[in-house]
């Protein structure tokens, strides 16, 4: 008797990669070889032509089923003991198609309706198997799963029928308790998850596409405990040696045109969870948080521009939701080619016997990346609540020291002797203050110590202004810049002493040759404007 199937939107799916499983395994030279899917489909009532499958769909379907497969056994081959999670499972045979360990429990979860129908369609099922009816972004269904084990985390054909925040908050959940282990799952780029409206497919279903995920990497940062261990693209498979030919010149020119090769990819992150801590900092203190996410980015890129090792474990280490500052891999290189202009310029100035007043810190890694010689009294300063969460995740040593205060305190400098020279180190910092407390704050400096210099960024007041209302680290942390400078040389009638060394300009900076050709073109054309070379500017002062 035919089992009749009464499922809609995004379950109906599930019917799409049963259908695909079942052709490809009639086919003489079949990829997945997938008899199960093939038997299923004889005892189904329904129209699966009706679905609107097209060749592409079925080549991505087959493609991404034999991969999971393969990382699925390779896991298991190192962890027979293992936890198999099995997300949105449908109707698909993987338990039954891997050769499982005797000591490997695996659970399928699925919605409700989904589980009953697979487990009418799957009478016999083995000890070390279970099923679980719940919708995956459920976290009471993870009580029935135990813990203590290395855990396989796999998920076809599911991240993109999520909301982006149901998402992120499953993965956490998943890290956050079983604690080690591996996640498997293919994802769409956020313009293919746009584009899928006008797949016959999901509109003969019902079902809609809502999350494409871009950098891997800021995943790994949203969820703290993730690694990427592998990504590949879906034409780009071993399997596409066995596809129709027409499906191998698709593949190939998809594989040819960078944005088609990676709309749809498989992600293999292992994941380890370590203790975090909670941070809640609003307005100016909480864009430096911005700032390290950054950098942590940057540094878990192809080809980073500043390396920084540390934000990246400072960033694993904190309980933050990221995606408040709507900030990609795409913001980080301006933040890192600030950071290593800044950088260059101390290790040019520091010399033993000399301070360094590094302002408004935050969580910046800076003594690490510039490793200061001997002699040198370091002092970070920030307000407290800051300075308390940097002495939790950087390393403490005896040349360096923090100090909790705002750095508009008149009594900042009154602990910190003025007998030597001093180099101060501002980044990211002057523009949130007023122009008379930063003014007042520079002429303490040049009061109490008897020379230096002085390293920070500034804003044009054009460029304050542009910022306060579409920098997102800015509008999204709830802050507001205050001080533009428009001529840098006006600072030295402003603080007497004080002398322009160096102005240096983002359309300067090396790193622009990284950039696509056009894109490099238009940021070089633009430093001979002088409104937009003057936005955001490097400046060295000595006194």
């Amino acid at each position: 008797m035919s089992e009749q199937i009464r499922l809609t939107g995004a379950q109906q799916t599930l019917l799409g990669p049963l259908y695909a499983r079942a052709l490809d395994n009639r086919r003489p030279d079949p990829v997945l070889g997938d008899e199960t899917s093939d038997r299923l489909l004889n005892d189904i009532d329904f129209d699966f032509p009706g679905l609107k499958l097209s060749s592409g769909d079925r080549m991505a379907i087959i493609l991404r089923a034999k991969e999971l497969d393969t990382w699925a056994a390779d896991y298991l081959a190192d962890h027979p003991d293992a936890v198999v999670l099995h997300l949105a499972c449908g109707l698909d045979s993987r338990a039954f198609r891997l050769d499982l360990p005797d000591e490997v429990d695996w659970f399928d979860v699925d919605l409700p309706d989904v589980i009953e129908l697979r487990n009418r369609l799957y009478p016999e099922q083995p000890g070390n198997y279970r099923t679980i009816a719940s919708s995956a972004t459920d976290p009471g269904w993870l009580d029935q799963v135990p813990t203590g084990r290395p855990t396989l985390v796999i998920a076809e054909g599911l991240t993109m029928y999520l909301t982006e925040a149901d998402g992120v908050a499953m993965l956490r959940r998943l890290v956050e308790r079983f604690q080690v282990g591996e996640m498997m799952f293919d994802v769409v780029l956020p313009w293919a998850a746009k584009a899928a409206r006008a797949s016959r497919f999901l509109q003969s279903t019902g079902a809609e596409f809502h999350w494409g995920i871009g950098d891997p990497h800021a995943l790994e940062l949203r969820v703290p405990g993730l690694r990427l261990r592998d990504q590949r693209p879906l034409m780009n498979l071993p399997g596409v040696a066995k596809m129709s030919t027409a499906n191998r010149v698709s593949a190939k020119v998809m594989n040819a045109i960078p944005p088609l090769r990676d709309a749809m990819r498989l992600l293999r992150f292992s994941f380890e969870h370590e203790p975090r801590e909670k941070v809640e900092l609003t307005g100016a203190q909480a864009t430096m948080l911005a700032t390290v996410y950054l950098r942590a980015l940057d540094n878990r890129s192809d080809h980073p521009m500043l390396g920084d090792r540390w934000a990246d474990e400072a960033v694993q280490r904190i309980d933050f939701d990221f995606s408040k500052f709507k900030m990609s891999s795409r913001n980080a290189a301006s933040v890192a080619m600030r950071a290593n202009v800044i950088d260059g310029w101390t290790r040019e100035a520091l010399r033993p016997g000399m301070t360094v007043l590094h302002l408004g810190c935050g969580l910046d890694s800076r003594f690490e990346r510039v490793a200061p010689p001997e002699g040198v009294d370091w002092y970070d300063v920030d307000q407290p609540d800051v300075i308390d969460l940097r002495d939790k995740l950087f390393p403490a040593s005896p040349h360096r020291r923090t100090i909790g205060s705002s750095v508009t305190a008149p009594d900042l400098l009154d602990g910190i002797p003025g007998d030597q020279p001093v180099l101060v180190i501002a980044e990211g910092l002057v523009m949130y203050l007023s122009e008379e407390d930063g003014l007042a704050l520079l002429r303490r400096i040049t009061h109490h110590f008897p020379s230096g210099e002085l390293i920070f960024d500034a804003f044009s007041t054009f460029g304050v202004r542009l910022s306060n209302r579409f920098n997102p680290a800015v509008v999204h942390a709830g802050a507001r810049l205050h001080w533009g400078i428009d001529n840098p040389k006006d600072l030295e009638t402003s603080v007497p002493g004080l002398k322009l060394v160096t102005e240096w300009s983002f359309t300067d900076a090396p790193e622009l040759d990284r950039y696509p050709a056009p894109m490099r073109a238009v940021l070089r054309t633009s430093g001979h404007i002088p409104a937009i070379r003057r936005m955001g500017r490097m400046l060295r002062y000595r006194f």
